[in-house]
């Protein structure tokens, strides 16, 4: 458990606070390049570690990101013009550019200078993979961006997407690294029994978990600190004299890398919004062949991990807190673990439903969760470090995450962070 005080560090994220200091310091998607689809469209609200934001892109087709009140009369910038290069409150006129000069303020004199004068707070934006990245720290420090396996490859080979989520982004950051859930959380009713049936049959695939991962229902955990954050290892008994492993990634300072198919890879970012919201981002990319069409409608109907969403601006999930995740009780008691749609659904009921944020001194943490702990441990570090002038090496260095997670299947003799064919698996090729 954490503290009443480690806790509000751990989860605080604004302006002057350690963890909001410690994530500007980082590159952050924050909108889909198709949610400002073209030059002097309508600006989008962004909120982002706790401010206020406003996003437009320009006569150039540039994206700018902007504090959203204009600095005259702190009025709202979302309603402003997009035209000719900036955008222009509707109040009295005041123009801002990208950078955040005032560029036009016809209420005053033709020889006044005054403009000259105004500033307000704007962040570069970076436009990769179909993503839109920021970078809110002090621009002297300013990182690279994430190289990210899923930023290289073809554009018809990968398929993002993000929801709102009603709750302090640690939480969802542990409920992507928690690798003991899916046996129950994501489980089908008969489960267990079709893989011991496949495994009697003398079936086999190529997908390692639909043969071990039920098999142990108690695996043993493992986790070490790496340069890019923490990988925690779930370790199973095979019965067979092997071991099977699954390899989870959390990446700094809000990316989890869960074991994913051969040749199916993704990724998710758990971008705060404020203390009690979060952008979840779901990145999904293939290896070998462009993603088929029927399957990416199928997704955005909400099938597997990306959220089947309301219509409109801000990504809100179909299935949420407030509908109680139309629930079915009847397809939990004969078809599935939790009676909801959608695994990305089913994360949010238990995450959402900790509260907007969980009291960790009230916990009772086990066995399984070193990977929280090692998570959580790490950030607090890391923020304490950027306190005192240390500033995190995962920001300053885009290679690190260069990665994927799996799965594999090692002797029980084998050590698994030293095994070098683990490394092989979890190295990005493109």
């Amino acid at each position: 458990m954490l503290s009443i005080e480690e806790n509000a560090k751990l989860s605080e994220v604004g302006r002057g606070t350690a963890m909001g200091e410690l994530m500007r310091r980082y590159w952050i998607p924050f909108r889909l390049s198709s949610d400002l689809p073209e030059p002097d469209g309508d600006p989008v609200k962004v909120t982002l570690l706790g401010e206020s934001l406003v996003a437009y892109r320009e006569t150039s087709g540039k994206v700018c990101l902007i504090q959203r009140h204009c600095a005259h009369r702190w009025s709202d910038l979302f309603y402003g013009r997009n035209e000719e290069g900036g955008l222009r409150c509707t109040y009295h006129g005041w123009k801002y550019d990208g950078s955040g000069r005032c560029i036009d303020m016809p209420t005053e004199t033709e020889d006044s200078s005054y403009k000259d004068k105004i500033r307000i707070t704007a962040y570069p934006v970076e436009e990769s993979g179909g993503v839109l990245w920021t970078y809110m720290g002090p621009p002297e420090f300013a990182s690279e961006m994430p190289r990210f396996e899923y930023l290289n490859v073809p554009e018809d080979h990968r398929h993002v997407s993000w929801n709102w989520q009603e709750n302090n982004f640690a939480q969802a950051i542990e409920g992507g690294i928690d690798s003991a859930h899916s046996n129950f959380l994501h489980a089908t009713l008969d489960q267990y029994h079709r893989t011991e049936k496949w495994v009697e049959e003398g079936r086999r695939t190529q997908n390692l978990r639909d043969l071990y991962h039920a098999r142990d229902q108690h695996p043993k955990f493992f986790s070490e600190d790496t340069d890019y954050g923490v990988m925690t290892g779930a370790r199973r008994d095979t019965g067979e004299g092997q071991h099977y492993w699954r390899f989870n990634l959390f990446l700094m300072p809000f990316y989890t890398m869960p074991p994913s198919a051969k040749t199916l890879k993704f990724f998710h970012a758990f971008v705060p919004i404020d203390d009690v919201n979060v952008q979840r981002w779901t990145f999904t990319w293939s290896l070998d062949a462009p993603l088929r069409g029927d399957q990416v409608q199928e997704w955005r109907k909400g099938s597997g991990l990306h959220a089947a969403l309301e219509p409109g601006p801000d990504h809100i999930p179909l299935r949420r807190l407030a509908n109680d995740y139309l629930i079915d009780r009847g397809t939990q008691r004969t078809r599935n673990f939790t009676g909801i749609t959608g695994t990305g659904e089913q994360d949010f009921s238990v995450q959402e439903g900790m509260g907007p944020l969980t009291p960790r001194h009230k916990e009772h943490l086990g066995t399984t969760d070193v990977g929280i702990i090692k998570m959580r441990r790490r950030l607090l570090r890391d923020a304490t470090a950027l306190e005192d002038g240390d500033a995190p090496r995962s920001a300053a260095d885009g290679g690190v995450y260069h990665l994927r997670s799996g799965d594999i299947l090692l002797e029980s003799s084998a050590h698994w962070m030293d095994d070098a064919r683990v490394r092989e698996i979890m190295t990005a090729t493109w």
